[in-house]
């Protein structure tokens, strides 16, 4: 990696090689709380906030990026587990983000654009490729 992630904290030219102190103490932060954080709560905590569980990625979550997750899509067990949260959590975040997108003008007029068709049809994908199972 030529150049490290310009939003970490500590403005580090490359991964780090050690636990990142401003990664471990969030996670300390989020373990000693004694229950899941909101938003609010953990945006107030001291430390890094890109923050993840990993040991062997230093719990830099742009360090797992690079060198562990590729191209590779985390389930949700494994997004709980990195983030220090539920699963049930994850789902909920997972959802609202899909109505989120899906209340976008952008793709309200996708979808009239394609008079009730699928964007995924000619590219071997179908729409129930892409849906949230509750």
């Amino acid at each position: 990696m030529s150049k490290f992630d310009s939003r970490c904290p500590r403005q580090l030219s490359s991964a780090p090689d050690v636990y990142c102190p401003l990664a471990v103490t969030r996670l300390r932060a989020i373990r000693t709380a004694g229950k899941e954080l909101t938003e609010e709560e953990e945006a107030r905590l001291n430390g890094c906030p890109w923050s993840i569980n990993s040991q062997t990625a230093c719990y830099c979550f742009f360090k797992y990026m690079d060198e562990f997750a590729g191209d590779q899509t985390l389930s949700d067990i494994e997004v709980a587990a990195l983030n220090c949260l539920s699963i049930e959590t994850v789902k909920k975040v997972e959802k609202d983000a899909i109505n989120k997108i899906r209340n976008r003008e952008e793709f309200i007029r996708l979808k009239e654009d394609l008079e009730g068709g699928s964007a995924f049809e000619s590219s071997g994908y179908s729409d129930g490729d892409f849906e949230i199972n509750h």
